[in-house]
């Protein structure tokens, strides 16, 4: 799904939790000195501060400093980096956290908090085969690692291997129940297309996370995300907004705000909320879509400001270590530029990332580069699983129209309107560009 790739794009930078699931502990709120360095741990490798982040680095470079064989202030240290990068949107803490989790493993090669802490970081630079091996390496020391069990689901999604992804989201579940695990459920049975069961998933994610507000927002978030899947807006707002009642600058909650808006065709209104998303989270998407909505506005001169600034944050992503070939060709097919190197750069992505989002993509810039007939190959694998992904009906739909399959054209169309009944809407306004 669209969305799905989007919120992966947003984890470049590590705005989505889905890859670093973990254990939720420690307290509700308060300093960095309030928590125990094993609570802090568990909550920095599921995503979240364990209180003002920006002061435990302080606290913990200043302790690494005062002895260079401090282990466990490396480790921390790597963490914090990591989840820094979350709150600013800024990859430049990734390289940061790899020297300091690299100097933990060479004190001691079995830190299984450092290797698990490596593996959520391949994870968020999109290296998902280094993740993989990470997490399986970390496994190795510890089978009971939680963390280590999600990312390595969510790196064997990204490579294709469904089965094994799913078996070690249940091996998760099965050692300790926690609202990242429930959410990896829920984004599994959405694969499969089972909307109402990953629906149930998801309510009990934000059940197991009520307690903490950042973790609750989150679950609330992706909970809404769902909804929006959907096309029902009302409810995907009511859990965009439960999430603001928790932290009221919260960047995956007004970006989703804005993301409604604009598929009702608000987009004055959008706009606020993009550039509110873009303050409190520095990310491509929000830049993307801020751009979007300004040029569906006839503001083309901002447009083409948010739309640099996007390129900008994906350029530093890439300099940082990541890799976003997926998402960059993607934007560039939806906005109708660069057509011929979108292509060659979703081949790489592809290559790299064979899942369906990986078919996806590449089914859309073969379109894009009118190879109708190797693009159907690719919608065909794209949609193997059921998901009912929207987006990708709808180019299934124009790519069998490109063949000469009219009724099939019109099944797929059909079936994704049946998905979400704003999926027309949402896809005119990238087509809408023409470039």
């Amino acid at each position: 799904m669209k969305v799905i790739l989007l919120m992966l794009a947003a984890a470049a930078v590590a705005a989505v939790a889905l890859l670093f699931g973990g254990v939720l502990a420690g307290s509700k709120a308060g300093g960095p000195t309030t928590m125990d360095s094993n609570a802090a741990a568990a909550r920095l490798l599921a995503g979240f501060a364990p209180g003002d982040t920006a002061a435990l680095v302080a606290q913990l470079e200043a302790r690494a400093a005062a002895n260079s064989r401090d282990g466990q202030a490396l480790v921390l240290l790597g963490l914090a980096y990591q989840q820094r990068a979350r709150e600013t949107g800024r990859p430049s803490f990734y390289p940061r956290s790899e020297s300091v989790l690299r100097r933990a493993l060479r004190l001691d090669s079995e830190n299984a908090l450092a290797l698990s802490g490596l593996a959520a970081l391949a994870a968020s630079r999109h290296r998902f085969a280094e993740a993989r091996d990470l997490a399986r390496r970390t496994l190795a020391v510890n089978p009971y690692g939680t963390a280590a069990w999600g990312i390595l689901g969510d790196a064997e999604i990204e490579t294709g291997h469904y089965r094994a992804a799913f078996a070690a989201f249940e091996r998760m579940m099965t050692i300790k129940p926690t609202a990242s695990g429930y959410a990896r459920i829920s984004y599994a049975r959405q694969l499969m297309g089972r909307t109402g069961p990953a629906i149930e998933a998801m309510r009990r994610a934000v059940t197991a996370a009520s307690a903490t507000p950042e973790p609750a927002a989150w679950a609330h978030v992706h909970l809404g995300n769902l909804f929006a899947e959907q096309g029902r807006l009302s409810a995907a707002d009511h859990e965009y907004r439960h999430a603001l009642a928790y932290m009221p600058v919260y960047g995956p909650a007004l970006a989703g705000l804005a993301r409604s808006e604009s598929w009702r065709g608000r987009d004055a209104t959008a706009v606020r909320l993009w550039r509110k998303a873009l303050g409190a989270q520095a990310i491509p998407e929000h830049a993307a879509g801020l751009g979007d909505a300004l040029w569906r506005l006839g503001r083309e001169e901002e447009a083409d400001q948010a739309y640099a600034d996007a390129e900008a944050l994906e350029t530093a992503f890439a300099a940082n270590g990541g890799h976003n070939q997926l998402e960059t060709a993607l934007f560039d097919l939806d906005h109708g530029q660069h057509l011929t190197d979108a292509l060659v750069r979703a081949r790489a992505g592809w290559r790299l990332r064979p899942s369906v989002e990986g078919e996806h993509v590449l089914a859309w810039a073969l379109f894009k580069n009118r190879s109708c007939r190797e693009a159907r190959v690719h919608s065909v694998r794209a949609l193997r699983l059921g998901t009912k992904d929207w987006g990708a009906m709808l180019h299934r739909s124009l790519i069998e129209s490109c063949l000469g399959h009219e009724q099939a054209a019109t099944v797929f169309r059909e079936r994704a309107l049946a998905v979400n009944r704003y999926a027309l809407e949402a896809f005119g306004l990238l087509a809408a560009h023409g470039r």
